[in-house]
């Protein structure tokens, strides 16, 4: 398995296994809680790891504000560095590759909670 999709499928991962596991110790999923905040720093971690996989693949040189603005702005820098390394056309559809992405963690996240609800009940 390519880095890029280890990287892609871990950060699916964690989106369903961090709902599962709040909502089947505490019984409800809260977004700024221990486990969110777990959550959020991991998928993070994993999202500039794609990040700069994908960079070297392509042999783009970032600058410090770029790099910054995966980690903090990563909704607004993403689709910048995809239009800067792909080009309009295939940075478009790169990213509406990644808006079905961020669903489809998000559905993930919904099917932990609800496993890990159904699970402690």
């Amino acid at each position: 398995m390519k880095q890029k999709t280890l990287a892609l499928a871990l950060m699916a991962a964690i989106s369903f296994a961090s709902p599962l596991a709040e909502s089947f110790a505490t019984g409800r999923v809260e977004t700024l809680s221990t486990f969110g905040l777990v959550e959020t720093g991991i998928s993070l971690v994993l999202l500039f790891w794609w990040y700069h996989l994908d960079k070297a693949e392509r042999g783009f040189t970032a600058s410090r504000l770029m790099n910054a603005g995966v980690l903090i702005l990563a909704a607004i820098a993403l689709p910048v560095y995809f239009v800067r390394t792909r080009g309009w056309k295939r940075g478009g559809s790169t990213i509406a590759i990644a808006a079905a992405f961020l669903l489809l963690t998000l559905l993930l996240a919904e099917a932990g909670e609800w496993l890990g609800n159904w699970l402690r009940a």
